[in-house]
C-alpha cells in the first residue's frame, strides 16, 4: 500500500463539503440517567461541530484547500462558527448567513467515552438545494456530503458532482431512510453500522451479513465502492464483486464524537490521491483511531503528521 509520506500530500486536491454547522454543547458524565433520575455531570462545554463542518476541518487539518456549503443565523453561535471555519482555513463563502436559528447540537458523552447525541436543525434544514449546487463547479476535485440536511439538497448536490466527474463520498449519517436510487454512480458510498441497518434493514455484525448488507447498498446507489465503518471492528470496501475487512487501530478511546467525520475526510483525501481504496481505508482508520483518543469534534481532527507516528 501507498504511505503517507509528507504533510503537504493533499496540498492540490480542491475539496467541498455540504452539510450541516452546528454549535455542540458537551456534557460529561459518568453515566447516563435513567428515566426521572439525576446524575451530576464532571464537565460540559462548547465546541464547533456539525458533521459538515466537522468532515470540512477534517480535511482542512489534513492539507486539502477546502469549501465549506452550508447555513447558520446570524447569531452568536453562527458568528462563532463562521469564525471558526476562517481560523482552520476553510472558505466559507458557500455559507449563508440568513437562516432563522444556527444548528445545535447536544452530546452526552458516559465514562467509557460513548456518546448519546440529540441534534437541533436549525438553519440546516433551511439550505437552498439550488444555490448550494450552484457552488459545486469545475474548480473541485472531491466532494463530500452527508444526511444532516435535506434530502433535496443531497441529492441536487451528488448529482451535480457526479455530472461534472467530480469524485464524490456519500457519508450516511445520521442513521436514517433515504432514496439512495435518486443519486447514481457516486464514488464512495459509506454508513456505519446503525445507519447500515437503518437504509438495508440488516445489522452487519459478520462477513455474511456485511456483505449482504453492502449487496443492497451497491444495489440500490451503483456507487463504486461500498465502504462500511464498523467502529472498533474497522471497516469494510466492497467493490460488488469482493469484500474486504480492513481492521482497527487500537487506542484509548477519550471520546467517539466525529470519528466517522475523521474516517470519511482521510478516506475521500488519499482515494482522491492514490486512486486505492484499500489504502485510503487504512489510512481513515488511522485517522479515526487519532479522534478517538482526543476529546472533542474539531480539535479532534488530525494532521498528516499525526497519522504518520502510527505508520
Amino acid at each position: 500500500m501507498p504511505s503517507v509520506r509528507c504533510s503537504d500530500m493533499y496540498k492540490n486536491i480542491h475539496a467541498a463539503v455540504v452539510g450541516s454547522i452546528n454549535m455542540d454543547i458537551v456534557l460529561n458524565m459518568d453515566r447516563v440517567p435513567e428515566v426521572g433520575e439525576n446524575v451530576l455531570g464532571t464537565t460540559y462545554g462548547y465546541a464547533c461541530g456539525g458533521k459538515g463542518a466537522n468532515q470540512a476541518t477534517g480535511l482542512a487539518r489534513l492539507g486539502a484547500q477546502t469549501k465549506m456549503i452550508g447555513k447558520v443565523a446570524d447569531d452568536a453561535n453562527g458568528r462563532r462558527l463562521i469564525e471558526n471555519l476562517g481560523k482552520n482555513g476553510i472558505d466559507f463563502s458557500g455559507v449563508a448567513t440568513n437562516g432563522t436559528q444556527t444548528g445545535l447540537a447536544a452530546i452526552i458523552i458516559d465514562g467509557d467515552g460513548r456518546n448519546r447525541i440529540a441534534v437541533y436543525e436549525g438553519a440546516n434544514s433551511e439550505i437552498d438545494p439550488d444555490e448550494a449546487a450552484d457552488c459545486i463547479d469545475d474548480s473541485l476535485d472531491l466532494l463530500l456530503v452527508q444526511f444532516e440536511t435535506s434530502e433535496e439538497v443531497v441529492v441536487k448536490c451528488v448529482n451535480r458532482a457526479i455530472e461534472k466527474g467530480i469524485t464524490t463520498v456519500i457519508d450516511c449519517g445520521p442513521a436514517k431512510d433515504f432514496a439512495l436510487e435518486k443519486m447514481q454512480g457516486a464514488t464512495v458510498i459509506s454508513p456505519n453500522e446503525s445507519e447500515t441497518k437503518a437504509l438495508t434493514g440488516i445489522s452487519p455484525d459478520d462477513d455474511s451479513s456485511i456483505l449482504k448488507a453492502s449487496e443492497i447498498l451497491k444495489k440500490r446507489s451503483n456507487a463504486q465502492f461500498v465502504v462500511l465503518k464498523l467502529g472498533e471492528r474497522g471497516c469494510s470496501v466492497y467493490d460488488g464483486e469482493s469484500l474486504k475487512v480492513l481492521p482497527s487501530y487500537e487506542t484509548n478511546v477519550v471520546d467517539t464524537t466525529a470519528a466517522g467525520d475523521s474516517f470519511t475526510a482521510a478516506l475521500a483525501l488519499e482515494y482522491k490521491r492514490s486512486g486505492d481504496i484499500y489504502s485510503a481505508c487504512d489510512i481513515a482508520n488511522k485517522a479515526g483511531a487519532i479522534a478517538v483518543s482526543r476529546m472533542g469534534a474539531d480539535a479532534s481532527m488530525p494532521t498528516v503528521k499525526d497519522i504518520e507516528k502510527l505508520i
